[in-house]
């Protein structure tokens, strides 16, 4: 899929963008799933031919593939190529998740199809029929490779090119049957009602025996009726009775009892099962399937809370004025409201439920009046510039990410997921607030794995001043309760290999979790214990401290010296294979060998020779390939091509893991070599020698 040929790389959620590297990381995610038999998809989407689309649009249908299929926490490739008249992309994407667990490819043939329909409909492209209700069902992969290899196609498609064939200007069911009987086709038909119905179909052909439905809907009964091939009893009896005789005594699979029958419970299915929504907004009216069912009732009872307490509260004022309650007195708790032990001021010098209301109407999304807390005169409505949003667009802008992952968690442990472009909080921040309101505490995190930002927990005021000192300043800070912080440092402004996050999660800060949820600024800490409530005896507001959202000072030169050990793990690797291979390889005997066998022979015996020898010297891979590629130039076998291709695959002398310049350096020595005199001279003396090997051979002969 990577080969210049073909196309380029359009995305990937990988560090390398070379085919062995990749493989490499790929087999360390394969590393947690070992007895999975099938890690690996491979899937190509394919527009019609004339229809065109831009990098960026390829890109965002392949990343809504990988979202309705479930793949959005897996390693993947998205490559486009541009070898055919019809656009397209491949998409190689590993089964298992970075959490070790692997993603279902269940009824994965209509999850896609229904992703398919969708993306047709969303980008205007030709739509296509859904293969339910094809008329013509379409060949398979096996089948299109099986026809490309043997130049001939599959019974299916002989069969429904065949029946087309016959129902051409078919008047009856006898003449239709006659028809494909003269071309070798037999029909066995299935009766009910005592002859009265035609109720299925089967076709043999070349002893193959295929369902009507196995062809497509276009072949059984009913359609072919709507093409104008009907079943009429006192015409069509004998023959289908004849036709049916005739199969008897052959051992026939079920023929199918009318496709419309068989799938009427099934239809419509492929749209429900494929999980094709988008992320939700979160927006009431836009929620993802599962939200829906499970929390809409509890929505509608906080709803229902939220207006009892916005009623209780007028109720509340008026006996306020009236003189009939007196400032700072409770109301009695409905079983509609939302939790308000953590919500309510205990013994304030003002209207104490008035301040809980303001809270929950403004986390609810609600227009609330500004009120000065001494005079309690209205100052009139603030409407959608609450400060809530504006936290939230801080952190968000200090973190700098594209997307989200968002965690909602309540008191009993229930989880909701979401994941979020960073313009789609504008459109779920009054979901969040509702859902704050009720008790869930709101976490974010960057989404995938190759982001620049790691969490620092249960910080103090001094130890973020302590992390500023050594060099380590937070893109963004949070005071989550008093005296209590989160910090995100930025590694990185681009993309950074997981495993630079990793090495800092667990050198720096000495802890194994990685890739944490941090809370979200703007919304109240629901995870806080009782001796942490506010002094008004609330649940604290979370705060942006800090959102500078710079990377750290020190943050450069630690991920280049953790880069600079990774690169050298993969050079040293890649060295014990191609050494592992050379020890490995069996020397041949034979007089014709191609240049790569001539070069894993020869260093096989060379660092053989050089431990025999030498033992306590560590040999020069160098100065080996030198010694190999002079011989091979001076034997005159061998063109510079191959001379070249066969060191750079095999050589141990491996200085980066870019091969690409490694080619360049074996190129410019291989050219070195063939230009010294001496090595013309010996290349023109095997020459003459060999000539004379053959002028021997003829007179022998």
């Amino acid at each position: 899929d990577l080969t210049h040929e073909k196309g380029y790389l359009l995305d990937t959620n990988m560090s390398a963008d070379k085919p062995r590297e990749l493989a490499a990381e790929f087999s360390e995610i394969r590393r947690l799933r070992p007895n999975l038999n099938k890690a690996v998809l491979h899937v190509s989407l394919s527009a019609a031919p004339g229809e065109k689309l831009t990098d960026e649009q390829w890109r965002e249908i392949g990343r809504e593939y990988l979202r309705g299929m479930g793949l959005d926490n897996n390693q993947y490739v998205m490559t486009r190529h541009t070898d055919t008249e019809h656009e397209h992309i491949h998409i190689l994407a590993n089964r298992i998740r970075f959490d070790g667990q692997v993603t279902t490819d269940s009824h994965d043939y209509r999850r896609q199809e229904a992703l398919m329909r969708k993306i047709e409909k969303d980008y205007a492209l030709q739509q296509l029929e859904p293969s339910l209700n094809a008329e013509r069902k379409a060949p398979t992969k096996d089948e299109i490779e099986c026809a490309i290899r043997t130049g001939e196609p599959s019974t299916r498609q002989q069969l429904q090119q065949l029946c087309d064939g016959a129902a051409k200007d078919c008047q009856s069911m006898s003449q239709y049957i006659d028809r494909l009987e003269h071309i070798g086709v037999q029909v066995v038909p299935v009766l009910q009602l005592e002859g009265e119905k035609l109720s299925g179909l089967s076709y043999r052909l070349d002893e193959v025996t295929m369902k009507g439905s196995d062809l497509g809907r276009g072949y059984t009964p009913s359609r072919l009726n709507k093409r104008g091939i009907e079943y009429e009893k006192d015409r069509d009896f004998e023959t289908v009775s004849r036709a049916r005789e005739h199969a008897e005594d052959r051992a026939l699979s079920q023929p199918d009892r009318s496709f419309e029958h068989q799938q009427a419970a099934e239809r419509g299915s492929p749209s429900r099962d494929a999980g094709t929504l988008s992320p939700s907004d979160g927006s009431l009216n836009r929620r993802d399937t599962q939200d829906l069912s499970r929390h809409s009732s509890r929505e509608r009872e906080a709803g229902a809370g939220i207006q009892n307490l916005d009623g209780q509260h007028h109720a509340l004022m008026e006996s306020s004025r009236s003189g009939v309650a007196e400032r700072g007195t409770e109301p009695a708790k409905s079983r509609e409201q939302p939790d308000l032990d953590a919500l309510h001021a205990h013994d304030s010098g003002r209207d104490a439920f008035s301040d809980a209301r303001d809270r929950i109407m403004a986390l609810a999304g609600t227009a609330t009046q500004s009120r000065d807390r001494h005079t309690g005169v209205s100052s009139g409505i603030e409407r959608g510039h609450d400060r809530t949003s504006k936290a939230v667009e801080k952190q968000i802008e200090a973190l700098g990410v594209e997307q989200f992952d968002i965690l909602l968690t309540d008191k009993n442990n229930q989880k909701i997921h979401k994941t979020w472009h960073k313009f789609e909080f504008r459109k779920g921040i009054s979901w969040l607030k509702r859902m704050n309101a009720r008790g869930y505490s709101i976490e974010i995190k960057p989404h995938g794995n190759e982001h620049g930002l790691v969490l620092i927990e249960k910080l103090s005021k001094n130890g973020i001043q302590a992390l500023k000192e050594k060099g380590w300043e937070p893109a963004l800070a949070l005071e989550t309760s008093k005296d209590h912080y989160q910090a995100w440092i930025k590694l990185s402004k681009e993309n950074i290999d997981p495993i630079i996050r990793e090495s800092f999660y667990k050198n720096s800060l000495k802890q194994e979790k990685i890739d944490q949820y941090g809370l979200l600024a703007g919304f109240t800490n629901q995870e806080i214990e009782l001796n942490e409530l506010n002094q008004e005896g609330l649940k604290p507001y979370i705060f942006v401290h800090e959102n500078t959202g710079k990377v750290a000072k020190k943050a450069p030169d630690y991920v280049k010296k953790v880069e600079q050990v990774i690169e050298n793990n993969i050079i040293r690797n890649m060295q014990e294979q191609r050494l592992d291979k050379i020890n490995r390889h069996f020397i041949h005997q034979e007089k014709s060998y191609s240049a790569e066998d001539h070069y894993l022979r020869t260093a096989k015996l060379s660092i053989e020779l050089h431990e025999y020898e030498k033992p306590k010297e560590k040999i020069d891979y160098k100065k080996m390939d030198w010694d190999i590629a002079m011989g091979m130039a001076e034997s005159g076998r061998f063109c510079e091509f191959e001379m070249v291709d066969a060191i750079v695959k095999h050589s141990p002398s491996i200085e980066n893991k870019d091969l690409k310049k490694m080619k360049e350096s074996v190129t410019k020595m291989v050219q070195t070599i063939e230009k010294m005199p001496e090595v013309q001279e010996m290349k023109k003396w095997n020459k003459e020698r060999e000539w004379d090997r053959e002028r021997t051979r003829d007179m022998e002969r």
